[in-house]
């Protein structure tokens, strides 16, 4: 055991008095509630009024200094130095056989800083990388907590606090609220905001946040009902659905298996591993799907079948209650990844069906269903 201690986030006190179950799990070593009342309802709260979520895992590290902007450049699968202050841009880096090693946001601060936010840390490796341009990343992780606001009615509600909530998508501004420093962005997948704050300010931040949305219905979301909306939006994530390729020689998962090639600039010539995955773009036969099952039982990391021939496994799998359909995130032969072709699969055994069972499967494209629009205030 590393004997590494989980740690709270600023929004704790608040989760924890919203979470009746004390139901809670642990990602990058935050503790967080798995689900307020229900996983499916907090989905849809998030569908079609607003929900809060607590994003304070998420690994942020600050990279300063006169070669920040060339080492990123080098670094990532787009160059961060075509950024302006105040924008951020979605990319991977690679390992140096062209694995995915990580995949995240990047946003520029000034001319010298930026900022890297990612679902999955790999402080290390960046740190190595880094040393060689006289850089040394600064890890912020658990300098500020935050909170993603997720819904058509994200805007109205953080309009209602007294925000200025005017920000395109991949952009971010430092604001001082009512008191309180802090940064609001709109990094996310989901069409809505973020709003990070120092830890000190975490319940005054929820507690605000609230109020406001209470004439929009809001609700507490928890990280289920997170993850069956990265299902929704297509978006395989690292440690849930797949290994990132941390292993010096690792050629696995390539950007193509895990539908993240549009998170590569084909001009951006210069970035780690380019060559090998041009290469690998020619010989992966694997590619990302989208599964729809026609029950409700979800079928994670389960075997695929096409005219009896195995052609791929399932990743995250949930009952979308939007969809009022099990689906599935999956890893396809091409040759079957083709939307309409119908797949089969062994069905896990449960304590209300303990007989595993035969079942199919329909490929869809993704992603299942698009992010929430926002209403205008």
């Amino acid at each position: 055991m590393s004997g590494e201690k989980v740690r709270a986030t600023p929004f704790h006190a608040r989760a924890a008095s919203a979470n009746r179950d004390n139901a809670w799990s642990a990602r990058n070593g935050v503790t967080l509630s798995s689900f307020y009342d229900d996983a499916g309802d907090e989905a849809l709260a998030a569908r079609s009024r607003v929900a809060i979520a607590d994003i304070s895992w998420r690994w942020r590290a600050m990279i300063e200094g006169p070669r920040a902007g060339e080492f990123l450049s080098r670094l990532l699968t787009r160059d961060p130095m075509k950024l302006d202050p105040g924008s951020a841009l979605k990319a991977l880096w690679l390992g140096d056989r062209g694995g995915v090693r990580g995949a995240g946001a990047v946003a520029r601060f000034g001319r010298e800083s930026f900022q890297l936010i990612s679902a999955a840390p790999d402080p290390e490796w960046i740190a190595a990388a880094a040393s060689s341009f006289a850089l040394v990343p600064r890890d912020i992780s658990q300098t500020e907590g935050g909170l993603a606001i997720v819904g058509p009615y994200a805007r109205a509600t953080l309009a209602a606090t007294g925000l200025d909530v005017e920000l395109e998508p991949l952009t971010f501004r430092k604001l001082f609220w009512r008191g309180l420093d802090v940064t609001l962005s709109r990094w996310g997948e989901h069409g809505g905001y973020e709003i990070w704050c120092k830890p000190d300010d975490g319940v005054v931040v929820w507690d605000r946040l609230i109020r406001a949305g209470l004439p929009f219905g809001i609700a507490p979301a928890g990280l289920a009902a997170m993850d069956l909306l990265d299902i929704e939006a297509g978006i395989a994530r690292p440690g849930r659905d797949y290994a990132p390729a941390r292993e010096a020689f690792a050629k696995a998962p390539t950007p193509l298996a895990l539908g993240l090639e549009t998170l590569i600039d084909d001009e951006h010539k210069s970035f780690n591993g380019r060559d090998v995955w041009l290469a690998a773009r020619t010989t992966e036969t694997r590619r990302l799907a989208g599964l729809e099952f026609d029950g409700d039982t979800p079928a994670p990391f389960t075997p695929l079948l096409h005219d009896g021939k195995a052609v791929g496994h399932t990743l995250t799998s949930a009952f979308s209650p939007a969809l009022r359909r099990a689906v599935a995130l999956a890893q396809v032969d091409t040759a079957a990844a083709q939307p309409g072709t119908v797949l089969s699969l062994t069905l896990p055994s449960s304590m209300d069906v303990p007989e595993s069972r035969k079942d199919t499967a329909r490929v869809v494209s993704l992603p299942f269903l698009p992010a929430p629009g926002q209403i205008a205030p």
